[in-house]
């Protein structure tokens, strides 16, 4: 089992570095560097091209901050490295750019890099619970030491996005894409993604509590300033105590179980040392994307059910904002995104509903916001099989009602 320490320090003036170094300090990272000349890989989340103030990406300045607190301890190789969400050449390299996190690496004299500009080898899954084997860089095996710095935010799909889920990071370019399509069920994905974590499981996280996402997340929810720094070696525990601080059951967050399954990490609370803030002083409750319609109990075979017809959402484009600039058609994993016949400013493209297996990848990647989903639940309910029963059920009540009293 990993250590069990986790530091939590408010970001007090905006002094980021101040509350890194603490952070870390308390939890005693600095033992991490067990010998001279090690090759150390930062992994932050950087989704696509956004400023850092729309709290999309690892901010600027806390991965600069762990650049400094690495340096202290003469440790210089350093690789910042990232595969950000879309299929197309070059868009991480743009996605670095714009994130601001280019030129940090610059500023600070560190090499930077997509996963896609490597070598590509197979890792091997061990003891895969779905994925037995993925593509990625070299640098996972070649790093003595992998530090990932995720942010906060909640996400449609598996309703947090943080420490694990930001590993899937590591999967270059289309092969994301790939991976919805093959796991779209809420279930499978999740444990694909504790099977993408164990190969490079990361021996140290510094969640980027600064500037977080709530609602639409991951790139389209409400900026909350959270003002947190939050470090520690087990992500399993670290994604376990980012939900209680949202307000969020980790039990509803299907890759934290996953990943208790295959011995990551400990989701128990009674288990986790935490030093620096009070987990309850700091907490804030988010707004969390719902998954299922009801909150009382239900059979599990019921509730898949209602959460994946009930719950199914439409995809629309907004014309005054897209650009077709063919990032959803492009990275669609279930092919549902065609561009109109005319590409001229006004038309949009078109979906189908029967290809699309829900991912929002499309609302996720698009540099423009130009992506929206709403459920219909009422439509979505009466047009399944479980509403024409419902119908039939009180066509039968009222044609008996009116036998009798009429």
């Amino acid at each position: 089992m990993k250590n069990n320490k986790i530091s939590i320090v408010k970001i007090k003036n905006n002094e980021i570095e101040r509350a890194v170094f603490e952070a870390l300090d308390l939890i005693n990272a600095e033992s991490l560097f067990n010998k001279n000349a090690m090759k150390i890989v930062i992994k932050p989340n950087i989704l696509k091209s956004k400023e850092p103030e729309r709290a999309v990406t690892t901010h600027p300045e806390i991965v600069r901050a762990v650049i400094k607190w690495i340096k202290h301890h003469n440790q210089n190789d350093i690789i910042v490295a990232e595969s950000s969400g879309t299929s197309s050449p070059g868009v991480t390299e743009k996605a670095f750019e714009g994130s601001g996190i280019k030129k940090i690496c610059q500023e600070e004299n560190v090499n930077w890099t997509p996963f896609e500009k490597t070598e590509r080898i197979k890792y091997d899954v061990k003891n895969p619970l779905v994925l037995e084997q993925f593509v990625s860089s070299p640098l996972l095996k070649e790093a003595d030491l992998i530090i990932n710095i995720p942010k906060i935010k909640t996400h449609w799909q598996t309703l947090l996005t943080c420490c694990i889920k930001n590993m899937f990071g590591t999967l270059i370019l289309g092969n994301k894409a790939k991976t919805h399509a093959r796991f779209s069920t809420l279930d499978a994905f999740s444990a694909a993604l504790a099977d993408i974590y164990s190969v490079s499981n990361p021996q140290l996280t510094v969640i980027d509590g600064y500037l977080c996402q709530e609602g639409k997340g991951p790139s389209k929810g409400e900026i909350v300033k959270l003002d947190l720094i939050i470090a520690g070696f087990d992500g399993v525990a670290l994604d376990t105590a980012v939900c209680k601080i949202i307000g969020l059951d980790p039990q509803k967050v299907k890759y934290i179980e996953k990943a208790v399954e295959k011995n990551l990490g400990t989701s128990d609370i009674s288990e986790i040392q935490f030093l620096g803030e009070n987990l309850k002083d700091v907490s804030r409750k988010f707004k969390i994307p719902r998954k299922h319609p009801v909150s009382v109990p239900l059979p599990s075979w019921l509730a898949d059910y209602m959460g994946n017809v009930v719950f199914r959402a439409t995809i629309k484009f907004d014309p005054n904002k897209c650009r077709l600039c063919s990032t959803c058609w492009e990275n669609c994993p279930g092919n549902a995104i065609t561009p109109p016949e005319i590409i001229k400013k006004g038309n949009t493209p078109s979906w189908e509903r029967k290809k699309c297996i829900f991912c929002y990848c499309c609302a996720e990647l698009c540099p423009y916001e130009a992506v929206d989903f709403k459920i219909n639940y009422v439509r979505n309910f009466l047009f399944s099989w479980a509403g024409v029963f419902f119908l039939i059920i009180i066509g039968i009540i009222v044609g008996v009602f009116l036998w009798i009293f009429l």
